[in-house]
Parts: C-alpha cells; sequence; structure tokens
C-alpha cells in the first residue's frame, strides 16, 4: 500500500463568487486535516492581484462567474504561475468544456453535485506538483554538472560497455577537434587510438579487475595530431552493482612532455659540453706544441721538400685549431674571432663533401660568381651552418634528388630589412640551399626554426640544427629566408652582411717576419703539460730569454719564492690547480707583485679576462710569433701601461 504523502502549510487560491462555496470548500479541507490558508477571491481584479502578489501551491476555480471565464482564468494562471496545479470546482462545467480545460493545463476538474472528489483531487494534484518540483531539481543539477564538466580544463568522455560515446564535453572538442554531434554514439576506441597497443590491453585488464586505471596513452585528432594525455578510466555501476558505463578523463600533457623531452635533451646537451669541453682542453695542449713545432722547423729547413710537409702539417693543425675553438664556443658560450673571408671555397668544399659521403643519388650542384662580396665571419660555424642545411636536404630526398648550393651578390632595402629583426638595410651576400625534396607544410614553416622541433621521425633528428643555424647566421649580422612548397623542395636563403668597404688582409706567408729576441730577461712557465711547457720553455730560451719552469703550483710557488727578484714575467696556465684556495695566478701576483704575467689559456680574450687579471692572453694552440710578440710586447711595455688591469 502506497504511503501517503506529508504535505505543511498549504497556500489555496480559491476563486469563487458564491458564498456557499466557499465555505463548503473550507471546511471540507479543514475536516480532510490538511493544513492550509486560503486566499479567496470573486473578481477577475482581485484574481490577477491575488497571482501577482502571492506564492500558492494550489488553485481552486469556479468555471461560471460574473463578467469572467473560468478558461480565462486557467490562461492567466498558467502565464503567472505556471508551476502551480490548477483545479476546476464547478455545477455548470460541461463535458467538452471539461476536456478543453484539461487540453489548456488544468490538472483537473469536480462537479459541485460530488464535493467528496475534491479533497483526493487537491491530495494527487499537490503530489504531482511536488514531483514535478523534485524533477525539475534534477533537471537543473544536471544542467548545472554538465555545464561544470563543460568548464572543467579535462576532455570528460562517457562511453557505454560496447564502447560508444554517450557524453562528450566542451574539453574534449577543444583538445581533439571533433563536435559532440560528430562523435555520440560511435565508438571511442576507434575514434581516438590508431592501434590498440599494449598500453589498452594494460588498461582494460586493469578496468576489468579492479573498476579504474591510471596511465598516460597517445590519441589522435579530427586533424591527424597525435597528443599524449593522462588517462583515468573508472567503471561505473548502476544501482544494482553491474557495469553500465565507463568515465574517461584526459589532460592533455601533449606540451608538458614536449617540455620534459627538451629538458632532457638539454642535460644530455649540458653534459655534452662539458665533455667536450676536456676534450677540446686536451686537444689544444696537443696541437700547441705542434703548431709552435712547424713555425721552428719551418724557420730552420731550407728544402723544398721539407717545406712542403711541414706546410701540410701546419695546415692539419691550423685546421685542428679552428675546430676545437668551434668546440669551446659551442661548450662554453662566446663568441669566436670573425675573419675576412670568400664564402665560394667553403661552398666548394661543401659540395666535395656531398659527392664523397652522401647517398649517391643525391647530387650536388654549386653556383657561384667570382665576383661575390667577401663577409666576415667563422669560417667553422658558417661550415656548420651549410652542413646543417645539407643535411637537412639530404634527409628531404629519401629518393634522391639534386642540392644546389648558391651564392649571389644582394642589395637589400630599408623595407626588407625592417622584415627581419635586428636586419640593417645595405649590402649582403645570399648564401641559398635548394634541394628537389618533400617541402615542408605551410603549418610547420614558422615552427621550424623552434629549438627541438623537428619533422623527421623520432630517434632520426634533434630539431637543433635549424635553431643552431639562425643563430649562427644572426650572430654574424645577418638573417635566414626560407621558401618551400609540399612536393616542390626547398630552399634556405642565409643573408650575410658583405664586408665590401674593408680591406683584404696581407697573406703572412709572403714575408718572413724578424722575431723579437730577449736581452736575458728571467721568465717563469708554469704549465702541468710537460709538451707544451717544454716547447715554450725551448722556444723563449732560444730567442734569448733565461727561463725558469714548473709543471704545478708548489713547485711554481717555490721557484717563485727563491727568484722573485729576477723574474720579470710569469706566463701560466689558467688552468693550474689552487693553492689555499684562491686560483695559482693570484698567488703569484701575491709572491710577486711587481712581475708582469701573460695568461695562457683555451678561452676566448673576453672570457678569459672574466676569470683573472693579467698584463696579456694567449688563446691556445699558439704559434711562436704569437708567443714571441706578445712576451716582446709585455716586457717593454710602460709602467702605466704594465699594471694588470
Amino acid at each position: 500500500m502506497q504511503k501517503e504523502a506529508k504535505f505543511g502549510q498549504i497556500r489555496i487560491l480559491h476563486l469563487e463568487d458564491a458564498e456557499f462555496d466557499r465555505l463548503h470548500v473550507a471546511a471540507m479541507i479543514r475536516e480532510s486535516g490538511l493544513s492550509c490558508e486560503i486566499k479567496v477571491v470573486q473578481s477577475e481584479m482581485e484574481f490577477a492581484t491575488a497571482l501577482k502578489e502571492g506564492v500558492y501551491d494550489l488553485v481552486i476555480s469556479d468555471f461560471a462567474l460574473p463578467f469572467y471565464n473560468g478558461l480565462k482564468a486557467l490562461a492567466l494562471a498558467k502565464e503567472l504561475c505556471p508551476d502551480v496545479p490548477f483545479v476546476f470546482f464547478s455545477g455548470t462545467i460541461g463535458e467538452e468544456q471539461a476536456i478543453e480545460s484539461l487540453k489548456s493545463g488544468a490538472v483537473d476538474y469536480i462537479l459541485k453535485q460530488s464535493p467528496n472528489r475534491l479533497i483526493p483531487a487537491i491530495r494527487q494534484a499537490l503530489q504531482h506538483a511536488e514531483k514535478r518540483a523534485r524533477l525539475r531539481e534534477a533537471e537543473e543539477k544536471n544542467r548545472e554538472q554538465v555545464e561544470l564538466l563543460d568548464k572543467a580544463h579535462d576532455a570528460i568522455m562517457v562511453c557505454d560497455l560496447s564502447n560508444r560515446l554517450t557524453f562528450w564535453n566542451h574539453s574534449a572538442e577543444r583538445i581533439y577537434g571533433w563536435s559532440k554531434e560528430e562523435v555520440l554514439g560511435r565508438d571511442a576506441i576507434q575514434l581516438l587510438l590508431k592501434e590498440q597497443t599494449s598500453k589498452f590491453e594494460e588498461a582494460r585488464q586493469s578496468l576489468r579487475t579492479q573498476g579504474d586505471w591510471i596511465g598516460e596513452m597517445e590519441n589522435v585528432t579530427k586533424d591527424g595530431r597525435t597528443v599524449v594525455v593522462q588517462t583515468r578510466c573508472t567503471l561505473i555501476a548502476d544501482d544494482q552493482g553491474r557495469p553500465k558505463s565507463r568515465l574517461i578523463l584526459n589532460t592533455d600533457i601533449t606540451e608538458q612532455k614536449q617540455l620534459e623531452e627538451q629538458l632532457l635533451r638539454a642535460q644530455r646537451l649540458e653534459s655534452l659540453g662539458a665533455l667536450v669541453s676536456g676534450i677540446a682542453h686536451d686537444l689544444n695542449n696537443t696541437l700547441s706544441p705542434i703548431v709552435m713545432g712547424v713555425d721552428i722547423l719551418r724557420r730552420e729547413s731550407h728544402s723544398k721538400t721539407g717545406q712542403d710537409i711541414l706546410d701540410m702539417i701546419g695546415s692539419g693543425a691550423r685546421r685542428g685549431s679552428e675546430m676545437v675553438k668551434q668546440m669551446l664556443t659551442f661548450a662554453r658560450g662566446g663568441s669566436s674571432q670573425k675573419t675576412r673571408l670568400d664564402i665560394n671555397p667553403l661552398l666548394r668544399e661543401m659540395n666535395k663533401i656531398i659527392a664523397d659521403t652522401f647517398p649517391k643519388a643525391v647530387h650536388g650542384n654549386v653556383e657561384t660568381d667570382p665576383a661575390s662580396w667577401p663577409v666576415m665571419g667563422v669560417p667553422t660555424q658558417l661550415h656548420q651552418v651549410l652542413m646543417n642545411l645539407c643535411v637537412n636536404a639530404r634527409d628531404a630526398m629519401p629518393h634522391g634528388g639534386t642540392i644546389t648550393l648558391c651564392a649571389k651578390n644582394r642589395e637589400v632595402g630599408a623595407v626588407e630589412a625592417s622584415r627581419h629583426p635586428g636586419a640593417k638595410e645595405g649590402k649582403y651576400l645570399l648564401v641559398s640551399v635548394a634541394d628537389t625534396g618533400s617541402g615542408i607544410a605551410k603549418d610547420q614553416i614558422d615552427k621550424i626554426f623552434k629549438p627541438f622541433f623537428t619533422t623527421k621521425e623520432q630517434g632520426k633528428g634533434t630539431g637543433l640544427g635549424l635553431s643552431t643555424s639562425l643563430t649562427i647566421i644572426k650572430n654574424h649580422g645577418g638573417f635566414m629566408k626560407v621558401e618551400s612548397e609540399l612536393g616542390r623542395g626547398s630552399v634556405f636563403q642565409c643573408y650575410l652582411p658583405a664586408a665590401v668597404d674593408m680591406e683584404a688582409p696581407a697573406n703572412a706567408g709572403e714575408v718572413k717576419r724578424e722575431l723579437p729576441v730577449g736581452q736575458g730577461e728571467t721568465i717563469l712557465v708554469v704549465h702541468h703539460e710537460e709538451g707544451l711547457l717544454a716547447m715554450i720553455r725551448t722556444t723563449l730560451d732560444h730567442y734569448g730569454y733565461q727561463m725558469l719552469s714548473a709543471g704545478d703550483g708548489p713547485q711554481a710557488v717555490a721557484l717563485l719564492e727563491q727568484k722573485r727578484d729576477s723574474v720579470r714575467l710569469i706566463i701560466s696556465s689558467l688552468s693550474m690547480l689552487f693553492t689555499d684556495d684562491r686560483p695559482m695566478i693570484e698567488v703569484l701576483q701575491q709572491i710577486a707583485p711587481d712581475s708582469k704575467m701573460i695568461a695562457v689559456s683555451s678561452l676566448a680574450q673576453e672570457n678569459a679576462q672574466k676569470t683573472v687579471k693579467a698584463n696579456a692572453f694567449i688563446q691556445k694552440p699558439f704559434t711562436i710569433e704569437n708567443l714571441l710578440t706578445t712576451v716582446h710586447k709585455v716586457l717593454t711595455a710602460d709602467a702605466s701601461q704594465s699594471s694588470p688591469n
């Protein structure tokens, strides 16, 4: 048996012009036990005023009133209070009118000839009104929940046990690109997964046994992009505890994963930089005696064959020296010294590398102009740019093609220069690398110069080649442009400021300069590398200086304390160990404050000056001419110029 609903204080509006009927209705309601407050009105105006000013749970109305109609009263009530149940209690309503009243929104009609039906009708009307109120409240909560789910940052989806999507919020639309209308009813697995991986099997097994799963997955978007999502999947049960659907919350962590990958790459590069720095330091110490020894032997050898061999050794050592400087620039930062150079030999050398090392289906072609302008640049860095661009061109032509290297003179106007930050109008040498490869999509051209961005498959590119190349070109005062179209190849254009107003350096090989000699000055040389120490000692001793040498810090301190009055100059490596927690050079300067100081370092001068104070700096590897001229300059400098800076 259904339990009778209990009502609180009921507010009733009663439209009735007959006093007997008003009293009769009030008496029946009191006798029924309903607690109520009845507002009685008799005219259209009173009824309208009461509806506007009061709040009611039920309206009871006669059908036939003087100067008023029950259907009009019903229409007004539905307009002003659409959720309040309306009951007719009349003695004149006919069957057709009764049907019309129900169609118009009345919940019941009772004839005054059968008043015993009024109380059950009131109870039923109130129960239905309460149910409708609860239903509206539930619907409102559902709407609020849906709105909150739509405002959520995560993609929220619900699918049935057959994987058919039944809910899809706004964030899911934003992340995946499909609208709600496009996905509802579709298979979520076929929609979002390229393939059912081991991760998917792991998730399905966890849902079956534990009811939930958390992990990372790769999903595919509407436009074919791959996004990495943090997935939280939960099994939802019905009232009987039986599984009925799955709730899936996906957080887009694609950018986070990219940042993590960039951090790992940066850490690897940092470790690589430390390794490169150490290797470069050792190579410098190895190359320096070779460079100095070649200079000494060249001045003493007079045979043509001997000179040719020395030239070959010297060329290789200088090439190695440039490579070491480039390695140190990469590892420690800073800039290398630029020289005035012709770009055409670099292009021909790069073309030879293409012919010798690239696949045979890839052909190289060089288009140069003998009248092309020179540029101020670092040869090894510009060689690196050409290498990066050519390797990218090769990778864009897996089935073969042509790489064209070209150098042309260009005048850049103010309008063109304004399109590239930092660029100035003037004369430029345009160096271009063109290929006949697959080309670059328009939506990717703006991204290709960003660090770690690559269109290559995972493991086949770091995404640093173009970023590094752009940095090098900018450091040379230039800018880069790219023209590309899918299926029609790419052209990378490097604009380098022309050095047309600068004089070409004299060929140092054409004139043998007389090297300065010493006057018996005592020099202390401190270096931990035995080979380099011996070469410096031999050179200075040969050119008229009195030599003292030390291979480590304590030995240098002991020698200097004995000979501090006679030592005019100290030549020390910056890589020496510390004494009493202070740099070795500072210790030596304290022992012999009147002695001048030359610091020998693998660092460029501007970086070495930040490390220690000295009268001069020599960057390894160096020639005997560089060593002797620096020593002579420091020893003969005026007192005002000789104090450590």
